[in-house]
Protein backbone atom coordinates (compact mmCIF):
# COMPACT_ATOMS: atom_id res chain seq x y z
CA UNK A 1 0.00 0.00 0.00
CA UNK A 2 1.36 3.06 -1.14
CA UNK A 3 1.62 6.38 1.39
CA UNK A 4 -1.29 8.17 -0.24
CA UNK A 5 -3.59 5.41 -0.55
CA UNK A 6 -2.68 5.05 3.62
CA UNK A 7 -3.36 8.80 4.24
CA UNK A 8 -6.80 8.37 2.90
CA UNK A 9 -7.76 5.07 4.80
CA UNK A 10 -6.33 6.90 7.91
CA UNK A 11 -8.56 10.14 7.50
CA UNK A 12 -11.41 8.01 6.53
CA UNK A 13 -11.33 5.83 9.97
CA UNK A 14 -10.66 9.48 11.97
CA UNK A 15 -13.76 11.18 9.96
CA UNK A 16 -15.66 7.90 11.25
CA UNK A 17 -14.44 7.93 14.89
CA UNK A 18 -15.13 12.03 14.76
CA UNK A 19 -18.94 11.37 13.74
CA UNK A 20 -19.18 8.66 16.52
CA UNK A 21 -17.49 11.17 19.28
CA UNK A 22 -19.79 14.02 17.97
CA UNK A 23 -22.93 11.88 18.06
CA UNK A 24 -21.59 10.90 21.98
CA UNK A 25 -21.98 6.97 21.36
CA UNK A 26 -19.61 4.32 21.58
CA UNK A 27 -19.26 1.29 19.22
CA UNK A 28 -17.23 -0.67 21.26
CA UNK A 29 -15.16 -2.46 18.44
CA UNK A 30 -15.22 -6.72 18.70
CA UNK A 31 -18.01 -6.37 21.47
CA UNK A 32 -21.03 -8.98 20.07
CA UNK A 33 -24.47 -7.74 19.56
CA UNK A 34 -23.54 -4.11 17.98
CA UNK A 35 -23.09 -3.39 21.73
CA UNK A 36 -23.27 0.39 21.96
CA UNK A 37 -22.76 2.90 25.43
CA UNK A 38 -22.13 6.34 26.32
CA UNK A 39 -21.57 7.89 29.74
CA UNK A 40 -20.10 6.56 32.42
CA UNK A 41 -21.63 5.30 36.29
CA UNK A 42 -18.17 6.08 37.90
CA UNK A 43 -17.09 8.84 36.15
CA UNK A 44 -20.64 10.51 36.54
CA UNK A 45 -20.31 9.71 40.26
CA UNK A 46 -16.82 11.43 40.75
CA UNK A 47 -17.53 14.94 38.89
CA UNK A 48 -21.46 15.39 39.68
CA UNK A 49 -21.54 16.15 35.89
CA UNK A 50 -25.04 14.58 34.71
CA UNK A 51 -25.16 16.65 31.51
CA UNK A 52 -26.42 14.78 27.82
CA UNK A 53 -24.13 12.84 26.27
CA UNK A 54 -26.23 12.33 23.03
CA UNK A 55 -29.60 12.59 21.92
CA UNK A 56 -32.24 9.75 22.21
CA UNK A 57 -33.28 10.23 18.52
CA UNK A 58 -29.68 9.38 17.74
CA UNK A 59 -29.74 5.95 19.23
CA UNK A 60 -30.58 2.90 17.29
CA UNK A 61 -34.42 1.79 17.21
CA UNK A 62 -34.12 -1.11 15.37
CA UNK A 63 -36.21 -4.21 15.93
CA UNK A 64 -33.99 -6.18 18.43
CA UNK A 65 -32.26 -3.62 20.24
CA UNK A 66 -32.82 -3.47 23.73
CA UNK A 67 -30.98 -1.03 26.11
CA UNK A 68 -31.35 1.12 29.59
CA UNK A 69 -30.31 4.21 30.88
CA UNK A 70 -31.14 7.88 32.16
CA UNK A 71 -31.93 11.17 30.62
CA UNK A 72 -29.87 14.11 31.34
CA UNK A 73 -29.35 15.47 34.69
CA UNK A 74 -30.98 12.53 35.75
CA UNK A 75 -34.85 13.78 35.19
CA UNK A 76 -35.49 9.78 34.62
CA UNK A 77 -35.26 6.74 33.45
CA UNK A 78 -35.06 5.22 29.87
CA UNK A 79 -35.79 1.52 28.50
CA UNK A 80 -35.50 -0.04 25.27
CA UNK A 81 -38.14 -2.97 24.44
CA UNK A 82 -37.34 -4.57 20.85
CA UNK A 83 -36.29 -1.35 19.34
CA UNK A 84 -39.02 1.07 21.06
CA UNK A 85 -37.80 3.82 23.22
CA UNK A 86 -39.56 4.65 26.55
CA UNK A 87 -38.91 7.36 29.34
CA UNK A 88 -40.17 7.48 32.86
CA UNK A 89 -39.77 10.91 33.91
CA UNK A 90 -38.85 11.51 37.18
CA UNK A 91 -42.07 13.90 37.43
CA UNK A 92 -44.40 11.14 36.43
CA UNK A 93 -46.81 9.01 38.90
CA UNK A 94 -45.61 5.56 39.38
CA UNK A 95 -42.82 5.63 36.69
CA UNK A 96 -45.53 6.08 34.00
CA UNK A 97 -43.42 5.97 30.65
CA UNK A 98 -44.32 8.07 27.28
CA UNK A 99 -41.92 8.27 24.10
CA UNK A 100 -38.74 10.20 24.07
CA UNK A 101 -38.76 14.00 23.39
CA UNK A 102 -37.89 15.39 20.83
CA UNK A 103 -34.43 17.13 22.47
CA UNK A 104 -34.49 14.72 25.10
CA UNK A 105 -30.53 13.27 25.68
CA UNK A 106 -29.15 10.48 27.92
CA UNK A 107 -26.50 10.70 30.50
CA UNK A 108 -25.92 7.27 30.55
CA UNK A 109 -26.91 4.65 27.89
CA UNK A 110 -26.41 0.59 27.12
CA UNK A 111 -28.12 -0.81 24.28
CA UNK A 112 -27.42 -4.44 21.83
CA UNK A 113 -29.32 -5.71 19.35
CA UNK A 114 -30.01 -9.27 19.51
CA UNK A 115 -31.92 -11.56 16.14
CA UNK A 116 -32.41 -14.76 18.55
CA UNK A 117 -32.13 -15.59 21.92
CA UNK A 118 -32.52 -19.03 23.54
CA UNK A 119 -35.01 -19.44 26.44
CA UNK A 120 -34.22 -21.43 29.72
CA UNK A 121 -37.04 -21.49 32.65
CA UNK A 122 -35.60 -20.89 36.53
CA UNK A 123 -35.71 -23.90 38.25
CA UNK A 124 -36.92 -22.77 41.40
CA UNK A 125 -37.22 -19.00 43.39
CA UNK A 126 -33.75 -17.57 43.35
CA UNK A 127 -32.68 -14.27 45.33
CA UNK A 128 -30.25 -11.55 43.66
CA UNK A 129 -26.73 -13.79 44.10
CA UNK A 130 -28.44 -17.18 42.89
CA UNK A 131 -29.91 -15.00 40.19
CA UNK A 132 -26.77 -13.47 39.06
CA UNK A 133 -25.16 -17.37 39.35
CA UNK A 134 -27.58 -18.60 37.03
CA UNK A 135 -27.23 -16.11 34.33
CA UNK A 136 -23.15 -16.30 34.89
CA UNK A 137 -23.69 -20.72 34.35
CA UNK A 138 -26.14 -20.50 31.44
CA UNK A 139 -24.06 -17.69 29.53
CA UNK A 140 -20.99 -19.75 29.83
CA UNK A 141 -22.76 -22.74 28.98
CA UNK A 142 -23.75 -20.88 25.50
CA UNK A 143 -20.73 -20.12 24.85
CA UNK A 144 -20.94 -16.17 25.41
CA UNK A 145 -17.87 -14.56 27.33
CA UNK A 146 -18.56 -13.11 31.20
CA UNK A 147 -15.71 -10.88 30.01
CA UNK A 148 -17.63 -8.97 27.48
CA UNK A 149 -20.88 -7.15 27.77
CA UNK A 150 -23.77 -8.88 26.53
CA UNK A 151 -27.68 -8.23 26.93
CA UNK A 152 -30.55 -10.81 28.40
CA UNK A 153 -34.49 -10.59 29.72
CA UNK A 154 -36.46 -11.94 32.16
CA UNK A 155 -39.71 -12.57 31.60
CA UNK A 156 -42.74 -13.68 34.76
CA UNK A 157 -43.02 -12.99 38.34
CA UNK A 158 -40.87 -11.42 41.06
CA UNK A 159 -41.56 -11.80 44.95
CA UNK A 160 -38.97 -9.37 45.58
CA UNK A 161 -39.08 -5.91 43.80
CA UNK A 162 -37.58 -2.67 44.77
CA UNK A 163 -37.16 -0.41 41.79
CA UNK A 164 -36.98 3.84 41.30
CA UNK A 165 -36.92 6.59 39.25
CA UNK A 166 -34.66 9.39 39.32
CA UNK A 167 -36.32 12.64 39.46
CA UNK A 168 -33.61 15.61 38.96
CA UNK A 169 -34.02 16.89 42.23
CA UNK A 170 -31.67 17.26 44.86
CA UNK A 171 -31.18 14.55 46.82
CA UNK A 172 -32.01 14.22 50.61
CA UNK A 173 -30.60 10.65 50.68
CA UNK A 174 -33.35 10.22 52.62
CA UNK A 175 -34.57 6.61 53.09
CA UNK A 176 -36.30 4.31 50.07
CA UNK A 177 -40.50 5.09 50.45
CA UNK A 178 -42.68 2.30 51.24
CA UNK A 179 -46.02 0.83 49.82
CA UNK A 180 -45.61 2.15 46.33
CA UNK A 181 -45.19 5.47 47.93
CA UNK A 182 -41.84 7.47 46.47
CA UNK A 183 -38.87 8.64 48.39
CA UNK A 184 -35.96 10.15 47.93
CA UNK A 185 -32.01 8.81 47.74
CA UNK A 186 -29.48 8.39 45.82
CA UNK A 187 -29.68 7.12 42.48
CA UNK A 188 -29.81 2.89 43.15
CA UNK A 189 -28.16 -0.17 42.17
CA UNK A 190 -28.86 -3.70 43.60
CA UNK A 191 -28.95 -4.37 47.04
CA UNK A 192 -28.96 -1.24 48.68
CA UNK A 193 -31.25 0.21 51.11
CA UNK A 194 -32.00 3.49 49.20
CA UNK A 195 -29.12 2.86 46.35
CA UNK A 196 -25.51 4.06 45.62
CA UNK A 197 -23.62 7.50 46.73
CA UNK A 198 -24.75 9.15 43.78
CA UNK A 199 -25.98 12.25 45.28
CA UNK A 200 -26.78 13.96 42.07
CA UNK A 201 -30.29 13.15 42.19
CA UNK A 202 -33.52 12.53 44.22
CA UNK A 203 -35.79 9.60 42.93
CA UNK A 204 -38.92 7.93 43.61
CA UNK A 205 -38.55 4.25 45.03
CA UNK A 206 -41.45 1.62 44.55
CA UNK A 207 -41.64 -1.56 46.51
CA UNK A 208 -43.90 -4.45 44.46
CA UNK A 209 -43.44 -7.48 45.66
CA UNK A 210 -45.28 -10.18 43.69
CA UNK A 211 -45.07 -8.17 40.75
CA UNK A 212 -45.27 -9.77 37.48
CA UNK A 213 -43.64 -8.54 34.02
CA UNK A 214 -40.00 -8.16 32.48
CA UNK A 215 -36.69 -7.24 33.12
CA UNK A 216 -34.02 -6.14 30.42
CA UNK A 217 -30.78 -6.19 31.55
CA UNK A 218 -26.98 -5.42 30.60
CA UNK A 219 -24.39 -7.70 31.83
CA UNK A 220 -21.17 -5.37 31.81
CA UNK A 221 -18.31 -7.50 31.49
CA UNK A 222 -15.13 -6.71 33.20
CA UNK A 223 -13.99 -4.31 30.84
CA UNK A 224 -17.53 -2.54 31.20
CA UNK A 225 -17.94 -2.71 35.19
CA UNK A 226 -18.54 0.47 36.77
CA UNK A 227 -18.96 1.96 32.61
CA UNK A 228 -22.43 0.57 31.89
CA UNK A 229 -22.84 -0.80 35.68
CA UNK A 230 -22.37 0.60 39.13
CA UNK A 231 -19.20 -0.46 40.24
CA UNK A 232 -18.86 -3.89 41.95
CA UNK A 233 -21.44 -4.88 39.94
CA UNK A 234 -22.47 -6.40 36.51
CA UNK A 235 -25.36 -6.48 36.17
CA UNK A 236 -27.67 -3.71 35.20
CA UNK A 237 -31.73 -3.82 35.29
CA UNK A 238 -35.07 -2.24 34.62
CA UNK A 239 -38.08 -3.24 35.66
CA UNK A 240 -41.66 -2.72 32.98
CA UNK A 241 -45.01 -4.10 33.58
CA UNK A 242 -46.22 -6.45 30.86
CA UNK A 243 -48.25 -3.76 29.34
CA UNK A 244 -45.02 -1.79 29.42
CA UNK A 245 -47.10 1.22 31.02
CA UNK A 246 -44.34 2.13 33.93
CA UNK A 247 -40.83 1.33 34.15
CA UNK A 248 -37.63 1.90 36.08
CA UNK A 249 -34.08 0.99 37.65
CA UNK A 250 -34.44 -1.73 39.82
CA UNK A 251 -32.30 -1.68 42.97
CA UNK A 252 -32.96 -5.06 44.62
CA UNK A 253 -35.50 -7.97 43.24
CA UNK A 254 -35.86 -12.16 43.28
CA UNK A 255 -37.19 -14.20 40.72
CA UNK A 256 -39.61 -16.49 40.68
CA UNK A 257 -39.45 -20.81 40.18
CA UNK A 258 -40.74 -20.68 35.60
CA UNK A 259 -40.25 -17.13 35.37
CA UNK A 260 -37.92 -17.75 32.03
CA UNK A 261 -34.35 -16.15 31.07
CA UNK A 262 -33.71 -15.05 27.35
CA UNK A 263 -29.99 -15.11 26.50
CA UNK A 264 -28.73 -13.88 22.99
CA UNK A 265 -27.38 -16.18 20.39
CA UNK A 266 -27.18 -13.88 17.82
Amino acid sequence: MNRISHLKISSRKTLLALGLLTAGLAIAAGLPFDFTHTGNFKRMSLSGDTTGQATLSSLSQEPGTWGVGATAGLKGEIIQIDGRLLVSPGRAERGAVRPPAADEQVVLWASARVTEWVEMALPQDMDEAAFEAFVRQQALARGLSLDQPFPFRVKGAFPRLRWHVVTGEKSVNAAAGSGGHGGHGAHGGQGGHGGHANTQSGMKVFHDPGAKGRLVGIYSGAALEGVVSHPGERLHLHYADDPATLSGHVDAYAVAAGAVLLLPVR
